[in-house]
């Protein structure tokens, strides 16, 4: 398959976006949400890639002994009450993010806030420095 489409609809989205690149790559990602056709021919050449990452982790997990439960029937799902799942729809979300890790610039990214230490932490550490100031005195 040739990928004239997609150089198609990335011209476009330079061309409305005022060849503004990172808005470009925002508006070609929130059209993955539509047009199924932009986003097989942009994602086939990492097609081996991802299958190969998804089945070491379906290895892995069986190495480590952990059972994958069967997805639910869609006819069973709704019968039981059960929601839809969204990971598809939260995976292309992350893509339109502007805070999402971009690869290869993940240490750009945006930082989950810290927590402040507990007190257990806090008293943890000034034993760890008074040990050390008792070793080094010891040392001398």
């Amino acid at each position: 398959m040739s990928h004239d489409y997609a150089d198609h609809k990335v011209s476009e989205a330079l061309r409305l976006t005022g060849g503004n690149a990172a808005k470009a790559r925002r508006q070609i990602q929130a059209w993955f949400f539509e047009d199924t056709k932009l986003l097989l021919e942009l994602t086939r050449p990492h097609w081996n890639g991802i299958v190969a990452y998804a089945v070491d982790r379906a290895v892995d997990r069986a190495l480590r002994g952990e059972e994958t439960p069967p997805p639910p029937r869609a006819a069973q799902a709704k019968k039981a009450g059960a929601k839809e799942s969204t990971f598809g729809k939260e995976m292309l979300r992350s893509f339109v993010s502007e805070n999402a890790a971009k690869f290869g610039h993940e240490v750009n990214a945006a930082q989950p806030a810290r927590r402040a230490a507990s007190q257990n932490h806090v008293d943890a550490i000034h034993l760890i420095a008074a040990k050390g100031k008792q070793k080094q005195k010891k040392d001398r």
